[in-house]
């Protein structure tokens, strides 16, 4: 085990873990992933939804013809008929409005599952989104063992993969979260070995800026990661991380302008015309009420869907009081300009999807923060930890087994009437375990 990037912080132990053990428990892990796929299988409707079919469509095309052309897919918008909201006329072209890094992370593993199977259908993005999600949890496991001690990684990789919205969301559909999360976790994990081996600075401003490409609210960790280059290592590693990330970023723009004339990409007119439908003057419009909303609403807050999350904190703490020469403090400064960055987001509660939508993109920081907690040493800590455990791990069953369940759309639109969110009497949650009880009487 690599003692250096958080020696200060006094969360690793002196001697170093058994490689053979650290093996053994990585090969195990492979031996599971089919199990985790299938698990993540289990819900097909739950990521079911217009923007991540249509990253869906992207990728197939990509795949098999080489072109991001969805007309073939779409056949009512070649009658004439106005396509969805999640694909756009564009030159005579019907393209989809993700971001063209997200498609891309994709077209490798739908590749492989066109090659094990054969034709690729409509249906297979779930298969692809729960390998995609799968082999998230598995890198992630991979870099906690070289963090923390293994027993501690192995947790905190359980939490994050069936104890988070990882699993009803990332897991789901072909999200930009999704594709995002997959970098940003192999991101971090070169950040934090960076300050022993300087070129691991290259790698993880290539993997922030391709997670950045997928979800552009995420440009504090891209940014952030050359300042903690040009500060803490050798000028040639932190102008090459520079010249990775701008060539990234700089590509990722100009495929946005490229293909729908805009900055923002395919998103532009949603940007636009948010107004028109959802309950909200802008998209972008700051309140501290958002950040609390994504945290605690009944209805979309981080810890109530998964309070063991909670045990992060002194994690993020113990992050903030390192060493400014340790990755740490960087990668903690990080996630909270990503977090913070989602106040200036009117929609704050993300449309109709089950639990905290937006808050995925900080479950990789969160997986950190966890992992660096000081041990809970006391009985009534732990029972708390257990509970919220047990907690988190039922909602995202429920979620699993029971949603849809009716609550985004009744008794009004929650994008229209977002007030519901705070209504303690009547949550997406519970609702969900209503109908969940129900089925199985």
């Amino acid at each position: 085990m690599q003692s250096g990037p958080f020696k200060s912080a006094g969360i690793l132990p002196a001697e170093r873990t058994n490689k053979r053990k650290i093996l053994a428990i990585s090969v195990l892990a492979i031996l599971l992933l089919p199990a985790l796929v299938s698990l993540y299988m289990r819900n097909p409707v739950l990521g079911a939804v217009s923007e991540t079919i249509a990253g869906w469509q992207t990728t197939r095309s990509l795949v098999e013809r080489g072109d991001l052309d969805l007309d073939e897919f779409y056949p009512s918008a070649k009658q004439g008929k106005d396509p969805n909201y999640a694909v756009v006329w564009r030159d005579g072209r019907l393209l989809g409005i993700e971001p063209l890094a997200s498609p891309l992370t994709f077209a490798p593993i739908a590749w492989m599952v066109e090659t094990a199977q054969g034709p690729l259908g409509p249906n297979d993005f779930v298969r692809v989104s729960a390998i995609t999600a799968a082999l998230t949890v598995f890198l992630l496991l991979l870099w906690l063992l070289q963090t923390v001690p293994p027993g501690r990684a192995i947790l905190v990789t359980v939490i994050f993969a069936l104890a988070s919205s990882h699993r009803t969301l990332n897991a789901s559909g072909l999200w930009q979260h999704t594709s995002s999360a997959l970098w940003m976790v192999l991101g971090l994990w070169a950040w934090t070995r960076a300050r022993e081996t300087p070129r691991a600075y290259l790698w993880a401003g290539a993997a922030l800026a391709m997670a950045t490409a997928c979800r552009p609210i995420l440009v504090p960790a891209a940014i952030l990661v050359i300042l903690d280059a040009y500060r803490n290592s050798d000028r040639r590693s932190a102008l090459l991380t520079g010249a990775v990330v701008t060539a990234i970023g700089g590509a990722a723009l100009a495929a946005n302008y490229a293909l729908h004339g805009s900055l923002l990409g395919g998103r532009a007119e949603i940007v636009s015309g948010i107004a028109t439908s959802h309950s909200v003057t802008s998209y972008f419009s700051f309140s501290p009420a958002h950040l609390l909303g994504m945290l605690v609403a009944p209805s979309r807050g981080l810890f109530v869907y998964s309070p063991v999350l909670l045990f992060a904190f002194p994690g993020l703490l113990l992050g903030l009081r390192s060493r400014s020469s340790e990755p740490l403090q960087a990668i903690t400064v990080a996630g909270l300009l990503v977090f913070a960055l989602y106040g200036f987001i009117a929609t704050w509660w993300a449309g109709w999807v089950f639990g905290p939508r937006y808050m995925n993109d900080l479950l990789p920081f969160f997986a950190l923060w966890l992992a660096i907690a000081p041990p809970l040493r006391r009985g009534p800590a732990r029972v708390a930890f257990v509970a919220a455990l047990l907690w988190s791990l039922a909602a995202m069953e429920v979620g699993v087994r029971a949603y849809p369940c009716g609550w985004n759309a009744r008794p009004a639109n929650v994008d229209k009437a977002p007030e519901r969110l705070w209504d303690p009497t009547d949550t997406e949650l519970g609702r969900c375990l209503g109908k969940l009880l129900q089925n199985r009487s």
